[in-house]
C-alpha cells in the first residue's frame, strides 16, 4: 500500500474511534468557520512542462485561471493554465533564479491590480546562507498572447531568518498589511516568521523575524522518519478577503478563520480545523479560488490532476 494512502487510513480510522457527544456551540455569525466539499476533479494537467508543481495561485487578473510554477531544477519561469487543467502558457520572470522556488501568493491592489509574490526558500540540507522573495504585476492575458513570454521590472528581496537557517515551503501575504509569513517545513514544532511589509524594499536585505511556535497542527505521532515526512508543511494561503487561511501537509489541510481584529500569528495560534483533502502523489500546491469559494490542490508529477473543493 502507498505509505501516504497508509498514513491517510490510519488518521481516518483515528478520527472514525473518537467521536464527540458535546454540544456544538453556535458561532458568532462575523466568525463562523466555511465548510468544504469533497474533492471534485477539474481535470488533468495539459502542460507537461509543469512537472514538478510546487506552487499555486488563482488569478486575480485573467478570471477562471490559475499560476503555478516547479521547484529546484527548472528554469525561471511560471506557467498559466485554466481551472480544467488547461493551457500551455509561460513566463519568464526576468532577472529572477530559480534555486529552489517552493510556494507563490497573491494580493490584489486598490487601483485594480495584483501582485504576485514567488518565494525561493527552499533548503532541504538547512544550508543555504540567505533566501530571496520577488514580486511583480500581474499580467493580463488574452487569447492574442503568445505561448512565451516574459514579466520585466521584477522586484526582489533578499532575507536571512533569525534563528538560522531553515527548510521553508509555505509563504502567506496578508491581504491587508502585505506583511509576509513563512512557515517552517521540517519542524516538528512548525515555526512561524514574518517580514514587515515595511522591510520588502526591492533590491534589499532584510531578515525574517522568528515569531512564534505553531503547536496545535501538523505535529507528528510518531518519531518513525515517515510519519514525520508526512507532517512536512508544503504549501498555504489567505483568502482574498483576508478572513480565512489554510495550509498543508502531505496527507492533511488545516483551516483558519479569522476574528475581528485578529492578527495572522494569532490565529495560527488557535486550534486548527482540517478540512477535505483526497490526498496526493506529492500534494504541494494549494490556493484558495480568486471568489474565495473553495480551494486547489496540485500534486508534482507529469499528467497529474487538478482538484478542487467547494465551499458549501
Amino acid at each position: 500500500m502507498h505509505f501516504k494512502l497508509f498514513i491517510i487510513l490510519i488518521f481516518s480510522f483515528f478520527l472514525m474511534g473518537c467521536p464527540s457527544t458535546l454540544p456544538v456551540p453556535i458561532p458568532n455569525p462575523a466568525d463562523s468557520e466555511s465548510t468544504y466539499a469533497d474533492v471534485e476533479d477539474r481535470g488533468t494537467i495539459e502542460n507537461k512542462e509543469l512537472d514538478e508543481a510546487s506552487g499555486l495561485v488563482a488569478s486575480r487578473k485573467n478570471p477562471g485561471f490559475l499560476w503555478a510554477h516547479n521547484d529546484s531544477g527548472d528554469s525561471n519561469r511560471i506557467f498559466l493554465f485554466d481551472n480544467t487543467g488547461k493551457g500551455k502558457r509561460e513566463f519568464m520572470i526576468q532577472g529572477a533564479q530559480n534555486r529552489d522556488w517552493e510556494d507563490i501568493a497573491i494580493v490584489g491592489e486598490a487601483d485594480g491590480s495584483a501582485t504576485i509574490y514567488l518565494a525561493d526558500f527552499g533548503d532541504n540540507l538547512n544550508q543555504h546562507p540567505n533566501y530571496t522573495i520577488y514580486w511583480f504585476k500581474e499580467p493580463t492575458v488574452d487569447v492574442n498572447t503568445p505561448q512565451y513570454n516574459t514579466i520585466t521590472q521584477v522586484n526582489k528581496v533578499t532575507f536571512t531568518l533569525s534563528d538560522g537557517p531553515h527548510d521553508l515551503e509555505c509563504l502567506l501575504i496578508d491581504q491587508k498589511s502585505k506583511d509576509v509569513f513563512m512557515v517552517s517545513k521540517r519542524d516538528n514544532t512548525k515555526q512561524l516568521y514574518q517580514i514587515l511589509a515595511a522591510n520588502m524594499v526591492p533590491g534589499g536585505n532584510t531578515k525574517a523575524e522568528y515569531i512564534q511556535k505553531l503547536e496545535n497542527f501538523s505535529q507528528p505521532f510518531s518519531t518513525d522518519i515517515k510519519v514525520i515526512q508526512a507532517f512536512y508543511i508544503t504549501a498555504g494561503d489567505v483568502s482574498p478577503d483576508n478572513s480565512e487561511i489554510i495550509i498543508k501537509n502531505y496527507f492533511e489541510i488545516y483551516y483558519w478563520k479569522r476574528k475581528t481584529g485578529e492578527t495572522l500569528p494569532q490565529a495560527l495560534a488557535r486550534q486548527a480545523k482540517t478540512v477535505p483533502y483526497a490526498g496526493e502523489p506529492q500534494g504541494e500546491g494549494l490556493a484558495f479560488a480568486a471568489d474565495g469559494k473553495g480551494y486547489y490542490t496540485i500534486s508534482e508529477g507529469v499528467g497529474v490532476k487538478l482538484y478542487f473543493y467547494k465551499k458549501k
